[in-house]
């Protein structure tokens, strides 16, 4: 059987008998890793086909043969017999057949088995002998029909019967089997054929393995991805939400050329003087808006290491359907996006350098929500600094807690410095402002490794609290919801989670707070009316919200129901607002509308959504009064765009040598953010990344000027925006 398979393939007599001596010599060497269920006349099949394949170029060299040969015939031929004309395409053909359905052929057909050694030999019952030869024999005359071979199962089974066992051994060829098996015991494979096949078979273990075993990886992993994917989908996929929007951001750096460019040191020229923090006295000298401080914090390797956020479970449900966003993570110590996607930021001992004053065993920790999230790709991060965490009494000047924020968003620089400066100027409570390039050292990594420029904000505490309102006792409250003062019962644990207390409070002034949401949620229109002044500072919440209308700020109270305090003056028992995190300001929130949007926003109906509070409130002829005057104050003597644009300008000639030493991807957006030449807003990657067209601060202004203008005079009613769903 085996030389004459190899004849078939090789139509060589001497290529035939090379091949049936590395067969059975392969035999020998792989007899002991044959399976006990093993059907050898297959096995030997199976080696014959791979032996014939792997014959040397140089053996495979044909002799001429005659025209009659197997080697010669390509197409049938009807003055030739079946078998000389089916031959060449047999053994192929019967290889593609199943194995038990091979076997079951090649045991009756060409060894010529009876039916009783067939079943025995197949280790089955004759009846299910006989039924794999006759689907074999189907089987194999349809394929050889396909290769133009016409043949019926019957016709086949009797050719191979009569001419498929031939022709014959050549003369010694069993004896030199047998003599090259005894001489090659225990030795390495001396022939090339038999190596070739043997290295073939042992591929071929790897090749089936592989076919399964990669099939059957693919199949686990989908199965695992699909539960895990149905599993956390009953929580609304907050965790692949997280993890999505983490690797997105991480992704950044790879794909935006210059994103995760590192700084250089600053400042660059020899001659720029650094300012000494041993002459600060009060917050007064060190928050002013043109300050630019050096500072650095200092870690051991495990302080830093204690840094990172501790990772919680993400809230689930967190994307309503309305297009609102949930806020808070109770399992998280602080409100925001963060804590929702499972960041919990924990307090770390460090020292702290700021205008050459050091400071030891200072309290630093992470901080911000979207600002965090967007600067994952590298390493600059907003920081706190508390004095006094873990050094009782320590403090700066009567300042006892910094806010370095990373202006990751602000391609300006300034949105929030100038924004906030603008509530001041209106009369606003608002934090005051500098600068600060700030370093990192870690023992063992870094030595004053540059972050780059950051917006040093003032805290809103007893301190900030004592010199706008009197008092240091003023309660500060930092409310996340998007249903300000909604009645939620006379007890005050319901509003402790989301009123966010940030000084001390009586029970009475904890109590207002409970008072004002239930005229809010239950009072008639004309009780509220007569009562709201009861409640709100008219004037002040007047001025705040007329502030965040003509900037367009809708990272706020207005849209996001977060970045914003509420205070209760001791001295009116009347609450008031504070701004905070105005990175967005001026128009530059790019997850709601367009740009041209929000420069034409409704300066009456400026909220999105839902909002109880101000659809309450702006319907109270009085409060319209006094917000239309506050609006009309700021449209005539503060947003203003020549005197805008010239502290524009200002800020700028100071701002831009930092901003270029952080790096030239920032620098290059940071001028086209306070140029005077307008640009295509088409230009630039994404609607929401670091590649996003940039915010230009004076296009926006000269624009939102004039519809507000025209809003107050009547020729316009601005645009009402939505929340995307």
């Amino acid at each position: 059987m085996v030389y004459s398979s190899a004849h078939r393939q090789t139509a060589n007599d001497a290529q035939a008998a090379e091949v049936a001596e590395a067969v059975f010599l392969t035999l020998g060497y792989r007899a002991r890793k044959l399976g006990r269920n093993a059907v050898l006349a297959g096995w030997l099949f199976r080696t014959t086909r791979i032996a014939c394949r792997k014959l040397p170029k140089s053996h495979r060299k044909k002799i001429q043969a005659p025209s009659n040969t197997l080697a010669s015939i390509s197409e049938p031929s009807p003055s030739l017999s079946l078998w000389t004309n089916v031959a060449p395409k047999f053994d192929a053909a019967l290889d593609r057949l199943p194995a038990k359905q091979r076997e079951a052929v090649l045991l009756q057909t060409l060894v010529g088995c009876t039916d009783a050694e067939l079943a025995e030999n197949l280790r089955t019952s004759p009846r299910r002998a006989a039924k794999r030869v006759k689907r074999g024999l189907k089987r194999l005359a349809r394929r050889l029909h396909k290769r133009r071979y016409p043949v019926k199962a019957e016709t086949l089974a009797l050719a191979c019967a009569l001419e498929g066992r031939g022709p014959a051994v050549t003369q010694g060829l069993s004896e030199r089997i047998l003599d090259l098996a005894e001489h090659s015991f225990g030795q390495k494979p001396a022939g090339e054929v038999v190596r070739r096949t043997l290295r073939s078979m042992a591929w071929a273990r790897w090749r089936r393995r592989v076919k399964i075993g990669v099939p059957c990886a693919i199949l686990l992993v989908a199965t695992l991805i699909a539960t895990g994917v149905y599993i956390d989908s009953r929580n609304g996929n907050s965790h692949l939400l997280a993890w999505f929007l983490e690797w997105s951001v991480r992704h950044q750096a790879r794909s935006i050329p210059g994103l995760a460019q590192a700084a250089r040191s600053w400042p660059t020229a020899p001659e720029t003087p650094a300012l000494k923090a041993e002459l600060i006295r009060s917050a007064a000298d060190l928050y002013q808006i043109t300050n630019i401080w050096l500072a650095r914090l200092s870690f051991s390797a495990d302080q830093w290491k204690s840094l990172e956020p501790r990772r919680i479970s993400p809230l689930p449900n967190f994307m309503q359907r309305d297009g609102t966003i949930l806020l808070r993570n109770p399992k998280a110590h602080r409100s925001g996006l963060a804590g929702v996607l499972g960041y919990d930021f924990d307090w770390a001992h460090a020292d702290f350098e700021f205008g050459s004053v050091p400071f030891r065993n200072v309290g630093a920790r992470y901080k911000g929500n979207g600002t965090y999230l967007d600067s994952l790709y590298g390493l600059k991060r907003s920081f706190k600094v508390n004095f006094h965490k873990f050094t009782k009494g320590q403090q700066f000047g009567g300042v006892e807690e910094m806010n370095f924020s990373n202006l990751i968003e602000d391609r300006s620089y300034m949105s929030d410095a100038l924004a906030y400066e603008l509530f001041r100027e209106a009369g606003v409570p608002a934090p005051r402002t500098a600068y600060a390039w700030l370093s990192v050292s870690v023992t063992g990594q870094w030595d004053r490794k540059n972050l780059g420029l950051y917006l040093l904000v003032e805290n809103l505490g007893s301190a900030f609290a004592a010199e706008w309102f009197g008092s240091k006792r003023t309660p500060i409250f930092k409310p996340v919801t998007y249903e300000l003062f909604k009645d939620l019962g006379e007890d005050w644990s319901a509003y402790a989670a989301i009123y966010d207390l940030k000084t001390r409070a009586t029970a009475a002034q904890e109590g207002r707070v409970i008072e004002f949401s239930q005229l809010l949620s239950h009072a008639s229109d004309t009780e509220f009316a007569q009562r709201l002044d009861e409640f709100l500072d008219l004037d002040e919440f007047a001025g705040f919200l007329a502030g965040l209308v003509v900037l367009s700020s809708y990272d706020s109270f207005l849209s996001s129901g977060q970045n914003f305090y509420l205070y209760l003056d001791p001295r009116s028992d009347k609450f008031g607002f504070i701004p905070w995190d105005l990175d967005h300001a001026w128009g530059g929130f790019p997850l709601l509308a367009t740009p041209e949007e929000r420069e034409r926003a409704s300066i009456w109906h400026p909220w999105v959504g839902k909002n109880r509070l101000l659809e309450r409130v702006l319907s109270v002829e009085q409060f319209r009064k006094i917000y239309r005057a506050r609006l009309e104050g700021m449209a005539s003597r503060l947003f203003v765009p020549s005197r805008l644009f010239a502290r524009i300008d200002e800020m700028a000639r100071l701002l831009r040598s930092p901003v270029a030493a952080e790096s030239t991807f920032r620098l290059e957006r940071f001028d086209q953010a306070v140029s005077n030449q307008w640009r295509d807003r088409s230009e630039g990657g994404s609607g929401w990344g670091p590649d996003r067209p940039v915010h230009q601060l004076k296009r926006f202004i000269e624009n939102r000027s004039k519809s507000v203008r025209n809003q107050l005079d009547g020729k316009s009613k601005g645009m009402l925006l939505k929340r995307n769903q």
